[in-house]
Parts: structure tokens; C-alpha cells; sequence
């Protein structure tokens, strides 16, 4: 089981503190003091409670917030109905209580002040025997990828691996923290979800995390890291792109022999792990459905769509590579070359070695590329589909990178790779991706051709060898794949190379 240690422990304390007891949050310049529980009844800590009926009493008007999200009893044996009063929440248990039982009457942001408008949270503990139990459990809340903190994260304690509602619930703060506290010397299911549909349960689409086994809660500070498990079953979000291409998602896990297309299996080309392109030129207008063995997808390819001209789009390119044009539809393999010229800014030419046909991409050779903006000029039928509609007449303005426009990282890592995919990360984009095989023991690497800028790199540890980064898999209760994030990277400049050691 991972742990936390402790950083900080005299201001973490005091967070924490203030979750377990009566409390309330506040902060900023302007009067953001919350109200003020200045009684309860039964008071908190009271034991040998017998009543269906608590009284709390602040020290200013109050508004009530969603009380059916934000008020909550642990154990959850007992349904609440909230009241306001002036300057009293009333709240009646419809249900009945254990005995020998500890309870915490929970609320989140559910009481506010009139003026302000100011929330807190509050916690009443009490028990139905002579004594309140004592256990604490402590978490630590965080994205699996990006390692950044999680506020608003649901994490619980429940009976059972399958048990859909929690016996204990808390949610993390803005440092991702979260607090359980009053808690019985029994055995739980640690689980944290981000509940996006605010149903208090697991849902396949939601960020989410499980530990293995069952625990029993302790003092020390546990760590989740969530991540959105993978649908291995359902398509979706696919659409048209006039005149000839079907996009999509379909899980890698889908055979594409599986997938059929207004009945028929469809040539399909994987573009990435989960997304696939279609041809459509074949395809006369009106409904499409596609299906798998899983579910069925309806979508409307119009006239319209069928006669839309076929146009092509530059990709930057740089030093040692094809310039990459795509098109609209998948192209025949006969091109004509002297329809097609590519400019540099004094309008000289950029002679053509050849040209190659890879489905809708079109790739330019030459050997004589410049460094610098450039002009593509397509003549009309250039290209064509095989059904042969033929290109319009079009200019694309795009940019060809040379050595000294482009930077290179080298990069000493703090153990040896072997089993691991190093991502380089700029502005939240993949720029670069290796992957290194078992047995590898390489501790330093060079990356070249690469933009100037800010850099991450992200180490993954790929453990089951499939070469992608896995999330949480709720079947198996595996974890997710571990990923080391550096974000303190050297700037990347042109034409420089720069030296980083990570620690």
C-alpha cells in the first residue's frame, strides 16, 4: 500500500484538525467568517444518543445550500431531512440507528451566511453506545498522469469490494487532502472517485481508484492516484469529414474485422490506439450506422458532404523528413507531379524528387527543402480519389524547419530504462515519444529536433509491455501504470544543445 510521509507536519496537522471536530474554513481580505456553530444538541462528542432529532444553532441568519447533496450521516443508515429556523438547522433522521455505533453528521458547504453568503464544513460526532470510536485515516489526493492535486475528490471507506455506497465519506480540499475520522476497528474497501454525476457512486467514465485489499484504518496518510479507466467497449464521437472520411473512436481492444459499416466491414486504418478513419468515397449519400458487437452508431453523410471539394492541409515539417499533406478522402495512387510546386519566399523553386500516397496523406521528397515559410501551389487534379473527383485549385502556406531552427535535450535519468516510454511534453502536447525496451539499462539519451520551448518529461513504467500508459483497470484492480513527471527542464533553444540531469 502507498504512503505519504509526512511534510510539514506541524500545518498539516492543523488542516487536518480542523475536519475532525466542529470546524469552519475561512479565508481572504474581505469578512469571509463563516457562521458559527455555537450549539448543537446533542452536543458533539455525546454518547448514548437516542434521539432522531438534532438542533444546531449558529450565531447569525443562515441559508441552506442543496442540503440533499451537502448534509450526510456516516454510517449513511439513516436518511436526513433539513429544516431552517431563523438561526437553527433542523434536522430530523428517517431511519434507524445501530446501537454501539459511532455517527458523524456531516456538512459540506450546506449552511451559509444571508449577507456574505460565506459556507463552511461542520462535523457533530456521536455515538448511539457509552463510547465514541477512534481511528483516523488520512489521504492524499492526485491525477495518475499529471500528478497535480484533486479537489472535490470523493474518498470512502465501504463494506464490500462491489458495495456501491460508502460507510464513510469525505472529499479532498484544495491541496487534495482528505479526512476520515471516528472511525471502527473494522476491515474496508479504500475507494476515491470524482463523482461528476453527483449520484455518491463509481461510475465507469469517472476518475477513480481502489486499493486492492481491505484495510483497516490508520494514522498514516495514504495516497490515491486517479485516472479514468478505459472503455474497452464503446465507440464514439465519430463524424464526417467531407468529402470522404469517417473519424472515430474505437478502442484498440475492437478488432477492426469486428466493425462493419451500413452492414459491411469497411476498409478502416488505425490512425492512434483508439481513433480509426474510414473512407467514405465509395459510400453513396444518406444514413450510416455503424456497429460493433458492443453498440451501434447512427450518423447522416448528406449530399452535401459528398460534394464538398477535396482539399489538403500542410503539417510543419522539419530538417530530414517528407513534407506530409492531408487530404479529405483517401487518395489514388497517381499524382501529378507537374500540377503541384512548392515556393520559398523569393519565389524560387523546390524541385520534387517524388511523391507517395500513404491513404489520405500525400508525402513530398526533395533534397532540396529551405529552412523557413514555403508555398505549396496545387494545379486542379493534382490529386484524386478513386472514384475520381479531383482537387480544386488551392495555395497552402507552410513552414520547413532546418537544424539551427530546432533544439536538443540531453538527458541523464536517475536510474537506468528498461521497460519504459519517455514522453516530451510541450505546452501539454506530445512533441516526442521513445519507448525502451526491457534489458535497455540506458541512463542518458539524446532527443534532437525539437522546437524551442519549455519542456516536461514524463517517465512511464510500462508494465505490461503493451508500449501505451494503462489508467486504473476496475476488473483487475490494477493500479495504474506509475509515471514520473520533471517539469524542471532546461528552456530548449535553437540551434543549442542543453544538458539536463534529472533527480
Amino acid at each position: 500500500m502507498r504512503t505519504f510521509k509526512p511534510i510539514l507536519p506541524i500545518i498539516l496537522s492543523a488542516l487536518l484538525s480542523a475536519c475532525a471536530t466542529v470546524g469552519v474554513l475561512t479565508g481572504g481580505d474581505r469578512d469571509v467568517q463563516a457562521p458559527l456553530l455555537i450549539k448543537s444538541s446533542p452536543a458533539h462528542a455525546a454518547t448514548q444518543v437516542n434521539t432522531t432529532k438534532f438542533v444546531l444553532t449558529f450565531d447569525e441568519y443562515i441559508e441552506l445550500v442543496n442540503p440533499t447533496e451537502t448534509f450526510r450521516l456516516e454510517p449513511s443508515d439513516a436518511k436526513l431531512s433539513v429544516t431552517l429556523s431563523k438561526k437553527d438547522a433542523l434536522i430530523a433522521l428517517k431511519g434507524t440507528l445501530k446501537s454501539n455505533t459511532t455517527y458523524s453528521l456531516c456538512i459540506d458547504g450546506g449552511i451559509k451566511d444571508v449577507a456574505e453568503g460565506n459556507d463552511s464544513i461542520y462535523r457533530i460526532a456521536f455515538s448511539t453506545g457509552p463510547s465514541l470510536d477512534s481511528l483516523q485515516q488520512r489521504y492524499r489526493v492526485g491525477d495518475a498522469y499529471t500528478k497535480k492535486s484533486m479537489q472535490g475528490v470523493s474518498v470512502g471507506l465501504f463494506a464490500t469490494d462491489t458495495s456501491k455506497k460508502a460507510r464513510y465519506l469525505a472529499k479532498s480540499n484544495q491541496e487534495g487532502w482528505a479526512s476520515l475520522d471516528f472511525l471502527p476497528r473494522d476491515s474496508f474497501f479504500f475507494k476515491a472517485f470524482l463523482d461528476i454525476n453527483k449520484n455518491g457512486m463509481i461510475e465507469p467514465f469517472e476518475p477513480q481508484e481502489q486499493l486492492p485489499h481491505p484495510s483497516i484504518p490508520s494514522n498514516d496518510s495514504l495516497a490515491f492516484l486517479l485516472s479514468v479507466p478505459r472503455d474497452i467497449e464503446r465507440s464514439y464521437a465519430f463524424k464526417v469529414k467531407p468529402p470522404g472520411l469517417l473519424l472515430g473512436h474505437l478502442p484498440q481492444e475492437i478488432d477492426l474485422e469486428d466493425l462493419r459499416l451500413n452492414g459491411v466491414q469497411p476498409r478502416s486504418i488505425r490512425i492512434d490506439r483508439d481513433s480509426i478513419m474510414i473512407p467514405l468515397e465509395l459510400t453513396e449519400s444518406g444514413p450510416l450506422t455503424i456497429s460493433t458487437p458492443f453498440d451501434t452508431l447512427n450518423l447522416l453523410y448528406t449530399e452535401k458532404n459528398l460534394k464538398s471539394p477535396l482539399k489538403g492541409e500542410m503539417l510543419p515539417s522539419a530538417m530530414g523528413n517528407s513534407v506530409r499533406v492531408l487530404w479529405n478522402s483517401f487518395l489514388a495512387a497517381s499524382v501529378d507531379v507537374e500540377k503541384i510546386k512548392v515556393l520559398r519566399q523569393d519565389s524560387s523553386i523546390v524541385v520534387l524528387d517524388s511523391t507517395v500516397v500513404e491513404n489520405n496523406a500525400l508525402l513530398l521528397y526533395s533534397h532540396s527543402w529551405s529552412r523557413g515559410k514555403l508555398k505549396a501551389v496545387f494545379a486542379p487534379g493534382a490529386v484524386q480519389t478513386s472514384n475520381g473527383q479531383k482537387n480544386g485549385p488551392q495555395t497552402v502556406d507552410f513552414s520547413y524547419a532546418g537544424q539551427e531552427d530546432l533544439g536538443v535535450l540531453m538527458v541523464k535519468f536517475p536510474s537506468s530504462l528498461g521497460g519504459q516510454r519517455v514522453l516530451l511534453e510541450k505546452e501539454g502536447k506530445l512533441i516526442q515519444s521513445h519507448y525502451y525496451l526491457k534489458g535497455s539499462n540506458l541512463m542518458q539519451d539524446t532527443y534532437r529536433n525539437l522546437p524551442p520551448g519549455e519542456y516536461h518529461i514524463v517517465v512511464v513504467d510500462d508494465l505490461n509491455g503493451n508500449g501505451f500508459w494503462d489508467a486504473y483497470r476496475p476488473i483487475t484492480k490494477e493500479l495504474a501504470e506509475p509515471v514520473r513527471r520533471y517539469t524542471k527542464v532546461p528552456k530548449v533553444r535553437a540551434n543549442w544543445e542543453i544538458e539536463v540531469d534529472l533527480e
